[in-house]
C-alpha cells in the first residue's frame, strides 16, 4: 500500500471518528442545561434558598465545621433522591460524610465509572460562597444525576460528592481503600474541581493526569470526546497532574482517574478561597463546556462496551481478532482469533497518517507483536485480512 493510499485511510478513520458520536451520548449532552447548572451553584453557593425535608433555608457556607455542610448533604441527597438514584453514604470522620448516588448498569453492574467533586469549603467565615470552589463542581454532578436519570448504561456509574477536601482530600481518602469490597472493579473515575474560572475567555480547561492504572487512556478518551462532540475546549494536558485535589488518592493506589478543571497555572481564580468566589463571576459559557466534557467522558465510557478503557477486548468486522492490552506500554499484541478469517497485514500510524508500523504477514493464522519506542499518545492500527479490515484507536501510555 502506498503511503499517500495509508495517509488517506487514516484520515478517512479519523473522519469516520469524528462523526460517529454515540447518539445516546449527544442525546444527553442536549439535553444539559445551563440555568440548571447555574441554579445548583446558586443554591449551593446561599444566593438562593433551597427546601430541605419541607423546610426553606440557605446554605451560606460548606466548610465542614459550618451547619451549611450538613444542609448541603441533605439537599444534594434529596435530589438524587428526586431523580430516582439509590443512595449510599459514607461517615470517615465525626462530621464528614461522603454521598455517593448510583446508577447500575444493566450488563455489568460489578463495573463501574466514577463522577466526583468535594463540595465542602472555604474560608471558615459566616458566609462562604464557595461559588467555584467548589459550587461548580458540586453543581455539576448534581446535573450530571438529572440528565443521566434519562439514559441507561451498560456499565454502573456512580456519582460522588467527597467531604473535607478543603482539609486535606480526607473524604476521598478514606474512601480508596474500600474499592472492590462489593466485588466491584473501578474502570475509571473523573473529578472536577472548579470549573467556572476563564478570565481571558480562551476556553482553556486542565485535565490533569498521571501515568497509575489506565489514567492516560482516560484522558485521551477524554481529549477525543471534546473533538466528537464539538465540545470545543481548548485542553491543556498536565502531566504530571496537580495532586490537590480529590483524583489524586485514586493515583495513590494505582487507579485509574483524571482531573477536569479550569487552568490552574495561566488564569487561576484570585477569588478562591474568600467570600468573593460567587457566581457572578463565571464564564458561564466556558462553564458549561467544562460540565459537558465531564458528561462526554464518562458517558461515552460507560456506553461503550468495545473500546473501554482498561479491558482487554475483541472486534469483529467481517473478522474476528483479538488486540490487547489497549492501553500497552511496551508492546501490543494482534492476533486473529479464527483460522478462517486471517490476518494479512498490519498498519500502525500516529494521529498525522506517518505509517509507524507495517508488517506483511506470510504465516497467515499467526500471533502479531508489536514493539516500538513510541511517545505516550493515540495511535491508529489498521487490521487487513482477505475477508474485511477495520481500524482501531490504539493508545500508548
Amino acid at each position: 500500500m502506498k503511503k499517500t493510499a495509508i495517509l488517506f485511510t487514516v484520515l478517512l478513520s479519523v473522519l469516520q471518528q469524528m462523526k460517529s458520536q454515540n447518539p445516546v451520548v449527544q442525546a444527553l449532552l442536549d439535553d444539559v442545561r445551563l440555568d440548571s447548572l447555574t441554579n445548583y451553584v446558586k443554591q449551593l453557593s446561599g444566593e438562593k434558598s433551597v427546601v430541605i425535608n419541607g423546610v426553606t433555608d440557605t446554605i451560606k457556607s460548606r466548610h465542614y465545621q459550618n451547619p451549611g455542610n450538613e444542609k448541603a448533604f441533605q439537599f444534594m441527597k434529596q435530589e438524587f433522591i428526586r431523580h430516582g438514584y439509590q443512595i449510599d453514604s459514607m461517615q470517615f470522620s465525626a462530621m464528614g460524610k461522603n454521598l455517593f448516588a448510583i446508577k447500575t448498569g444493566y450488563k455489568y453492574p460489578n463495573r463501574r465509572f466514577m463522577l466526583g467533586a468535594h463540595y465542602d469549603n472555604l474560608p471558615l467565615t459566616t458566609v462562604a460562597p464557595g461559588a467555584d470552589d467548589n459550587a461548580s463542581g458540586s453543581a455539576t454532578v448534581l446535573e450530571a444525576g438529572r440528565v443521566f436519570s434519562n439514559y441507561n448504561f451498560p456499565y454502573t456509574i456512580v456519582f460522588a460528592l467527597w467531604d473535607e477536601e478543603e482539609p486535606g482530600l480526607l473524604g476521598s481518602i478514606a474512601y480508596v481503600p474500600t474499592i472492590g469490597s462489593d466485588n466491584d472493579t473501578l474502570l475509571g473515575y473523573v473529578n472536577v474541581d472548579m470549573l467556572g474560572w476563564d478570565s481571558n475567555n480562551d476556553s482553556i480547561a486542565d485535565i490533569n493526569v498521571r501515568p497509575y492504572g489506565n489514567s492516560l487512556a482516560l484522558s485521551s478518551r477524554a481529549q477525543l470526546c471534546n473533538t466528537i462532540y464539538n465540545i470545543k475546549l481548548g485542553l491543556h494536558v498536565v502531566n504530571p497532574g496537580s495532586a490537590a485535589t480529590d483524583h489524586a488518592p485514586f493515583w495513590n493506589n494505582n487507579y485509574t482517574a483524571i482531573g477536569i478543571d479550569e487552568e490552574y497555572d495561566n488564569d487561576f481564580n484570585p477569588m478562591w478561597h474568600t467570600p468573593n468566589d460567587v457566581l457572578a463571576n463565571f464564564n458561564l459559557s466556558f462553564y458549561q463546556k467544562c460540565a459537558k466534557l465531564a458528561y462526554a467522558t464518562i458517558a461515552d465510557c460507560a456506553r461503550d462496551t468495545i473500546n473501554t478503557v482498561g479491558i482487554k477486548e475483541i472486534y469483529k468486522n467481517n473478522l474476528q481478532v483479538k488486540i490487547y492490552p489497549n492501553p500497552f506500554t511496551e508492546k501490543i499484541i494482534v492476533s486473529a482469533e479464527k483460522q478462517n478469517q486471517p490476518i494479512s497485514k498490519v498498519i500502525l500510524s500516529d494521529c498525522t497518517g506517518r505509517v509507524i508500523f507495517e508488517k506483511q504477514i506470510t504465516n497467515a493464522y499467526q500471533e502479531i507483536s508489536i514493539q516500538n519506542n513510541l511517545n505516550a499518545g493515540l495511535y491508529f492500527l489498521e487490521v487487513i485480512s482477505p475477508n474485511g479490515s477495520f481500524t482501531k484507536k490504539i493508545i500508548k501510555e
